[in-house]
């Protein structure tokens, strides 16, 4: 159900709104009884608040209010939309008219402005608290603020007069709820089941809500219920084939979404579903859904998107490619569009295709990455100056991005080995950003990988006085007093304060393990090491726990760490150093 209206209907002639008010500064009166008696009269009933936005009244406002709300009314014409909005708000909250608030809402929701469609929407159900239209954008705002058990109230009262409820959309904006809130709703939920157990949207929220707290199977039974009683509805299809999904059970979810498209073939949701649940198995039959739904919806540029990156995953640059460029043609994802189209340059070789696709990508979700390979491009073709020259522009042209930027440099620069240019980067960046951790922490690790340890010491430090929590810092400074000095117990000290931050982060167990064999405690070590190497099988700690196997007189399984840890890194050195070391015979 759309509530939002284009502008021009939003901001309608002022005098359907203050035509037949009087004008003089007489006290306001009540909205309740303000209302024009006569239809409702007729009719046998009382007037209601929604009475109001079809009968203009005689609501006798102020001077100032009606030439506030005519400026209002030549602002939006004028595309001066802050102002009208200004203005509505204002005036709805001054004459508590429920009129005045309606249009307040209705032009704050057409202007995505959600703190001020909350602030309307709540004042004009106050104002008309039997409106129904009030009460149904009241609920909406509160669900796009996240404040769903308000929300939850209101679409119960409006259940009880048998209107539109949202009891599904606030079930499906709980994902990001605490347990607590969304175990709040699931009882609320329940308790008015009691009253409606066959109510389509009541049984698909409680779903949801069971789904999202990790309970499959009773929302399987709410998603069968709901089916039960409406067996051609898309939304209980869909949640009882994502519950399926979830419970790995994909070819029964398959199956759900494949009946119920053949009893509606012309379903978008279902085959939308279908579409991405294939995403998970079935790449060519997941684009060959996503075709059909571009020719079913031409216009849908989130569609034509999804089709371009399924055959792109594919192998099918054909199709990607040309799904990417009907969306450039469109005006719609341009930047998503241009860094896939980027991609698939870079993929064939076209490098400056590449780069002219990636410079036209605005800040947002693909921006960083975009940027990463524009650096990439110009460092494998050794124009390290035309990098850095890259890089300045954008620190210009985005400033509020500039720290973000100069760690994405610095970053890159150490992947293509260019360490003293990179050094020259965070030095720079650390002058204007000295409280950067990610930037200090990079510096740090790059002055221990020099061997700089009273350098790389210096700026962990300085980043543990402004941010002493910061479990990286302190394990890498750990682990580093471990094994590259003699100061053991400062080592443990710091070890232990990352571990009780982060207790199964297998890098700082890791830590734990190598600093108490430092001690002389290999009993001790090893529980920490095996703990490290399962959670992550990584060389160096293989190299770790390899070698505590060793001292231990446990050689053959020491043998079979080593061999595990090649395996997964065939070029490691750290192990056969290792090896060596402990002079260890094949």
């Amino acid at each position: 159900m759309k509530l939002s209206v284009p502008f021009a209907t939003a901001l309608s002639a002022c005098a359907l709104l203050i035509g037949c008010a009087q004008q003089g500064s007489e006290p306001q009166q009540d909205p309740a009884t303000s209302d024009s008696p006569d239809q409702s009269a007729s009719e046998g009933r009382t007037p209601t608040a929604r009475d109001s936005a079809e009968v203009p009244h005689t609501r006798p406002f102020s001077r100032e209010t009606l030439y506030a709300l005519l400026a209002a009314e030549i602002a939006g014409s004028r595309q001066q939309f802050d102002i009208a909005l200004s203005n509505y708000i204002q005036q709805a909250h001054e004459t508590r008219d429920p009129q005045v608030a309606a249009r307040a809402t209705h032009i704050a929701r057409f202007l995505s402005a959600e703190n001020a469609v909350l602030d309307a929407a709540l004042l004009w159900v106050e104002v008309a608290p039997e409106d129904t239209e009030a009460q149904l954008n009241a609920a909406l705002a509160l669900v796009r603020t996240g404040r769903l058990q308000e929300a939850f109230e209101l679409s119960r009262r409006l259940q009880e007069k048998g209107e539109h409820t949202l009891f599904q959309n606030i079930a499906a904006s709980a994902a990001d709820s605490t347990d607590t809130q969304r175990e709040q709703l699931i009882e609320g939920y329940k308790t008015l089941l009691e009253r409606y157990p066959e109510h389509k949207e009541l049984l698909v929220g409680t779903g949801l809500l069971l789904q999202q707290h990790g309970d499959l199977e009773p929302a399987l039974g709410y998603a069968e219920r709901a089916l039960g009683h409406h067996p051609d509805d898309a939304a209980a299809t869909i949640l009882k084939a994502t519950v399926l999904n979830e419970m790995d059970r994909s070819d029964e979810a398959l199956r759900a979404i494949v009946s119920a498209l053949e009893e509606n073939p012309d379903s978008t949701r279902l085959r939308l579903q279908y579409a991405r649940l294939l995403t998970q198995h079935d790449l060519e039959r997941a684009q060959e859904q996503f075709e059909v739904l571009v020719q079913q919806e031409p216009d849908d540029p989130d569609l034509r998107l999804s089709l371009g990156i399924v055959a792109l995953e594919r192998g099918d640059t054909d199709t990607a490619q040309q799904s990417f460029e009907a969306l450039l043609d469109s005006g719609e994802h341009i930047s998503t569009a241009n860094y896939y189209l980027g991609q698939i340059a870079e993929n064939e070789g076209r490098e400056e295709d590449a780069l002219l696709y990636y410079l036209q990508v605005e800040p947002g979700s693909d921006f960083l990455q975009a940027t990463l390979n524009i650096l990439d491009i110009f460092l494998q073709r050794g124009e390290l100056e035309a990098a850095n020259d890259h890089m300045n522009r954008l620190r210009n042209r985005f400033p509020d991005r500039a720290a973000d930027l100069y760690l994405l440099q610095a970053r890159t620069l150490l992947q293509h080995g260019h360490d003293q240019a990179a050094e020259h980067i965070l030095g720079i960046a650390l002058d204007s950003h000295p409280t950067h951790s990610d930037l200090r922490y990079t510096r740090g690790m790059l002055y221990a990988e020099q061997g700089r340890i009273e350098a790389m010491e210096r700026d962990l430090r300085e980043l543990l006085k402004y941010d002493p929590q910061n479990a990286n810092a302190l394990n890498a400074l750990g682990y580093t007093l471990a094994d590259q000095t003699d100061r053991y117990e400062e080592a443990l000290g710091l070890i232990e304060q990352a571990l009780a931050l982060e207790p199964e982060e297998p890098a700082i167990l890791d830590s734990m393990g190598w600093v108490l064999y430092k001690m002389g405690q290999p009993e001790e070590a090893l529980p920490y090491l095996e703990d490290a190497m399962a959670a992550y099988p990584d060389q160096e700690i293989a190299a770790h726990l390899g070698e505590v196997l060793w001292v231990l007189g446990e050689r053959e399984r020491a043998r079979e760490v080593w061999r595990e840890g090649l395996e997964n890194d065939p070029d490691s050195k750290l192990i056969p150093a290792t090896k060596k070391r402990l002079k260890v015979n094949e």
